[in-house]
């Protein structure tokens, strides 16, 4: 399989390489860069030039998982290992898990999101206790950036293709599920999302995926309206200087796109205060 590499995170232009390639590097190239200047792979699609859906020439059969906030690292690519869809696992430089798992070649970016949304449901379950799944590589363009792990678990045959597909649904207006937020539950709610936003200064995506999805669930339980919510959060992430320099792990654009889709995904969560 060939898949394109880009130079870094900011690079529009791509040269090809084999998978077996970088699984080689995987395992032989220790990684001694920091992010910004890493070179990255786009496991999900190819393209002839440029990382936007309009530039997706072909999609693979591969959706790259990415493990972030791992409290057990091991455990975690084990238990990718046993699940028969892995075409690979391996730790990330920063000590958390990546994983490739194969899907039917598709046809379009939404039905690519609908069977990566298939099946996080199916991994979640197992991974949760031990990490945080970074819902950001539902986007069939994101660059997953080089990293060193001798150790890469690569199953070379018999890999069984995961053929779950998240069915089509009628949008549904979004209620809260307890109580209409009061104007000190969501004054406070508001206060604590910039806060823990704005105190963010290093290994952005974790602490940013696991507080929207906490404001997702306080938004879904009535303490802060929908609108209020996500708009609150992205003008936080808006404002947060580490989101908007050149030291962070992604682009402003990116850690947008993942705060929303982790706040939509914590919506189906309503937490509750005791």
């Amino acid at each position: 399989m060939i898949l394109n590499r880009y130079k870094n995170k900011y690079a529009t232009t791509n040269k090809e390489i084999a998978l077996k390639e970088i699984f080689e590097n995987i395992r032989t190239h220790n990684i001694n860069q920091k992010k910004a200047d890493r070179r990255g792979i786009v496991y999900a699609t190819r393209s002839n030039n440029g990382r936007q859906h309009e530039d997706i020439k072909t999609f693979t059969s591969l959706i790259f998982i990415d493990i972030d906030n791992c409290s057990n690292s091991q455990k975690v690519k084990e238990i990718f290992t046993q699940i028969t869809h892995t075409v690979a696992v391996w730790y990330s430089t920063s000590g958390n898990v990546h994983a490739l798992i194969k899907i039917p070649i598709c046809k379009n970016v939404d039905e690519f999101k609908r069977r990566y949304k298939s099946l996080i449901k199916v991994i979640d379950p197992y991974i949760k206790d031990y990490g945080l799944l970074d819902t950001i590589t539902s986007n069939p363009t994101q660059l997953a950036f080089e990293s060193y792990d001798k150790e890469i678990f690569i199953r070379t045959n018999n890999v069984v293709t995961y053929n779950g597909i998240e069915k089509k649904k009628r949008k549904k207006t979004i209620k809260p599920f307890l109580n209409d937020p009061t104007d000190s539950r969501e004054r406070w709610v508001i206060d604590w999302i910039r806060n823990k936003i704005l105190e963010i200064n290093t290994n952005g995506y974790p602490q940013l995926l696991k507080y929207s999805r906490a404001l997702g669930g306080y938004s879904s339980g009535g303490y802060i309206g929908y609108d209020n919510a996500l708009a609150t959060l992205l003008t936080a992430v808006n404002n947060n200087e580490y989101m908007n320099s050149s030291n962070s792990s992604g682009t402003l654009k990116t850690y947008l796109k993942g705060a929303e889709a982790s706040f939509k995904f914590g919506i189906e969560e309503p937490l509750k205060w005791n």
